[in-house]
């Protein structure tokens, strides 16, 4: 410390002889507050790239199943607040709906979903089931009651031989902003000018954390202990964010039996002269690494292996 202050005298007197009532507490104080700074700049982006991630584990579900991520976001919403141990009601048939996307047993089956109450299993799921209800029905609102009341019963009412649940009436405009009369009237051809209700990543966090919950939490927690971690493996990347988790959604559909609930993916901006995004899995070992890249190379996946920061 004293060597650096006689270093700098010599370089700038003027500052030297005005500064000469401080001493070396002050000097240590000043390089704590530095280390401080980047203490606190380096937890800024970490809390950044877990936020980011939280909104990817979601986004990637749909962007898989090419559903908007503020829909898809809404109806997890409305069936769970995103509690991954959610249980229904008992129902006529005495069954209950579980997990964060709230599948019935029967329809959990016929999904081929082996654990409603895993989320990394249900999210996709539930995805992939509303595509195929918006398929079928022609539209989100649709797809949306379909999924709340079932399919049979939306084509009842659209047939006029059935009526259509007060809940499910309310449901459907909760996520949509849109009355399901409203939807019903809506054509194919003009379906893509209604659009839900928008979510941007930021409110999807803040709508997550309104409702505390342990899934959140936990992913939380495990994405902020993989934004340190040294290693880590590459799925996609791309010049801009969307680009990125389009590859990443892409490459997961594939990937769900290599990459396990605990590996959560990575959102990361490489800042240089232009923003350059990459998906990563975190990882503490090169040798951890090299053995997640194997085995999605021999699920006929693409991957490579990067040091944190390269």
């Amino acid at each position: 410390m004293l060597l650096f202050a006689g270093q700098a005298a010599l370089a700038d007197p003027a500052p030297a002889e005005a500064g000469r009532g401080t001493d070396a507490g002050e000097q240590t104080n000043a390089t704590d507050n530095n280390k401080d700074g980047a203490q606190q700049g380096a937890e800024a982006i970490q809390n950044h790239d877990a936020q980011e991630t939280l909104c990817l584990t979601i986004e990637a579900s749909a962007r898989a199943s090419d559903l908007p991520l503020e829909f898809f976001a809404r109806v997890i919403w409305q069936e769970s607040r995103f509690q991954a141990d959610a249980v229904g009601p008992v129902t006529r048939n005495g069954q209950r709906a579980l997990g964060i996307a709230q599948f019935m047993p029967a329809t959990a089956r016929e999904r081929r979903l082996l654990d409603p109450l895993d989320p990394v299993q249900a999210l996709p799921k539930a995805a992939e089931f509303l595509d195929e209800l918006r398929k079928q029905f022609g539209n989100l609102g649709l797809a949306a009651a379909a999924y709340n009341a079932g399919p049979r019963r939306v084509q009842e009412w659209l047939a006029g031989t059935g009526g259509m649940p007060e809940e499910t009436r309310n449901y459907v405009l909760a996520i949509t902003g849109t009355s399901i009369d409203d939807w019903a009237k809506v054509s194919k051809s003009d379906q893509a000018t209604r659009s839900t209700p928008s979510t941007s990543c930021r409110e999807l966090i803040a709508l997550l954390r309104r409702a505390p919950n342990r899934f959140v939490a936990q992913l939380a927690q495990r994405v902020t202990r993989a934004v340190v971690k040294p290693w880590g493996v590459q799925l996609a990347a791309g010049f801009n964010r969307d680009q990125a988790l389009a590859m990443y959604a892409r490459a997961i559909k594939s990937l769900t039996a290599v990459v396990g609930p605990q590996d959560d993916p990575l959102l990361l901006r490489v800042r240089g002269t232009s923003s350059f995004f990459q998906v990563r899995i975190g990882a503490s070992t090169r040798r951890e690494a090299d053995d997640l890249c194997r085995r999605i190379h021999r699920a006929g996946g693409a991957c490579l292996v990067k040091r944190r920061g390269a």
